[in-house]
């Protein structure tokens, strides 16, 4: 497959014009682009980059850090505490990656005039593709920052001011409902006509599972029935098999390998981010690849050798093993899967010294806190100019990053069927803990307690995997579930946009049009 660089002289709000330029042995426009599909899956490989950056980026993004099940946050304490000198520092979460693909994704669909020798079944499909990444990246800014623009047209050269999440909502339908074209995972081709492998390009499966968690999330912010209906509806089609075949792993350490891991092939992965050695260029890295917000929990055994040394790193967020002890039940096999040992790990402590201060008596302490094993397969640099002849620096955990899998979606529709009432978000629920190793679920079933249940069985299944912060917003468990500055919250401050990121600084560059959302306006300095 041939390279192609393109430059995107993007502004937020598109406040100047947008051009495409694509370096191959001539410099052309992209007037005279579009000449064979190659171009179209070149643009939508350019798409994905930017859902890497999104998706799978080496930060964890402040909304995910917010929603970590951790009992100290370390130098991450601000965001789970609502401290606006954190949410407004320099690393400030920017939307500008986004509306760069959705650029992209606007600019293959006005141009499709220009399209040559291509079908226009393969047209739709690379259509359906770009339509797909667009619902997918405006869902995700709407979740982030709840009001914010919609883009004009590629060629437009007015500011805009923030839409509504009502607007956003419907333009994230339109585009889902475009990309329903798409046929299931297995009748995937590229550009080439070669079966697509990667989870990556979406299929019909993907779609449905999209459509399924916007309805869920517009259910949760207006209470609405009618869109629990929907997301049941979508989420079915995807678990039933009538869109392309899922399946959970058989065991949790079959997930572990598989799914998560350097397995990579997986029928339980509905979409993924690929993640691999050529694509990272790691040689001359030293920087660690925090994939997932729970890596940010990684400590023994893989960052140190020696488990003594998290009791004095107050920078890192640590969870206690009573904590997860009392998330998870006797015999789940994630306790063993997920944490190194739990409730095992200790080291010698010292508690009696000669005059010399030399370490005469010690006693053999357990750990108060619990180790990360969730992802455990190591990438270590093998650069001896970055090593310089001390230990190898962790670079990241084999393994693509796992947007949506098959228990994550199981777990929706119970959470909808609960919701709506329906007997059967037990079986549902059953399912997922059946996997891991427990029996059915004995407790109330009344649909409240049924629904807080399927939550914390969310926690139990996805640590880590991103989605707890969401999950904690569309049940309105904020207050009960984060930090004592969540709890605190009044309910105008909600309304104001306490849930909701700071709009980044770059956005107001020459756009008169923009505003802060009132929360943080009346926080940032």
């Amino acid at each position: 497959m041939k390279n192609i660089c393109i430059i995107l002289l993007f502004l937020p709000f598109f406040s100047c014009n947008d051009w495409l330029t694509v370096e191959s042995e001539k410099s052309v426009t992209y007037i005279n682009y579009f000449k064979s599909e190659q171009d179209l899956e070149n643009i939508m490989i350019s798409i994905f980059g930017n859902e890497k950056k999104i998706f799978a980026p080496f930060y964890t993004n402040h909304l995910d850090i917010s929603g970590l099940l951790c009992d100290e946050g370390g130098d991450y304490e601000g965001f789970r505490t609502l401290n606006p000198e954190e949410f407004f520092g320099g690393n400030m979460d920017n939307w500008a990656i986004h509306y760069s693909a959705i650029y992209l994704a606007n600019m293959m669909e006005e141009n499709r005039f220009r399209f040559e020798h291509i079908s226009e079944e393969r047209a739709d499909y690379w259509i359906a593709q770009a339509n797909f990444a667009k619902a997918l990246f405006y869902f995700d800014v709407v979740r982030q920052w709840g009001e914010a623009p919609l883009a004009p047209g590629t060629e437009s050269t007015d500011a805009f001011g923030k839409s509504s999440i009502t607007i956003l909502l419907e333009e994230v339908i339109r585009c889902a409902n475009i990309a329903l074209k798409l046929p299931t995972y297995e009748k995937l081709t590229d550009a080439n006509g070669s079966v697509v492998t990667s989870r990556q390009y979406a299929s019909l499966g993907t779609v449905h599972t999209l459509l399924a968690n916007i309805y869920a999330y517009m259910g949760g912010i207006s209470g609405d029935r009618k869109y629990w209906e929907e997301a049941e509806k979508h989420a079915s089609l995807v678990i039933d098999g009538k869109v392309g075949y899922y399946d959970l792993e058989p065991d949790i350490l079959a997930l572990k390998n598989n799914t998560l891991g350097a397995g990579r092939k997986s029928v339980e992965t509905i979409f993924s981010i690929e993640i691999n050695d050529r694509d990272e260029g790691r040689f001359w890295s030293a920087m660690f690849e925090c994939r997932y917000p729970g890596l940010l929990l990684l400590d023994y055994p893989y960052t140190t050798t020696n488990p003594e040394n998290i009791e004095s790193n107050y920078r890192k967020p640590t969870v206690y093993v009573s904590t997860i002890e009392d998330l998870y039940e006797r015999g789940d096999q994630r306790l063993k899967e997920y944490w190194y040992k739990l409730g095992e790990v200790g080291y010698w402590q010292p508690t009696d010294w000669d005059d010399d201060g030399i370490v005469i008596d010690s006693t053999w302490k357990i750990s108060d806190y619990a180790f990360l094993d969730k992802w455990n397969k190591e990438i270590r640099s093998v650069n001896p100019a970055v090593i310089e002849g001390g230990d190898a620096p962790l670079l990241a955990m084999d393994g693509n990053r796992v947007v949506w899998r098959l228990a994550d979606l199981i777990l929706l529709r119970a959470e909808c069927r609960a919701r709506l009432g329906m007997e059967t978000a037990v079986n549902d629920l059953n399912r997922i803990r059946n996997r891991a190793g427990l029996n059915d679920y004995s407790g109330s079933t009344d649909p409240e307690a049924l629904r807080k249940e399927i939550f914390h069985e969310r926690e139990r299944e996805l640590f880590g995997e991103g989605v707890r912060y969401y999950d904690i917003v569309r049940n309105g468990y904020f207050r009960e579930q984060l930090s004592w500055a969540y709890a605190a919250l009044t309910d105008e401050e909600v309304k104001d946009g306490a849930l909701y990121l700071p709009v980044p600084r770059n956005a107001f560059d020459k756009n008169p049009l923009m505003k802060q959302n009132i929360y943080w306006s009346w926080r940032q300095k």
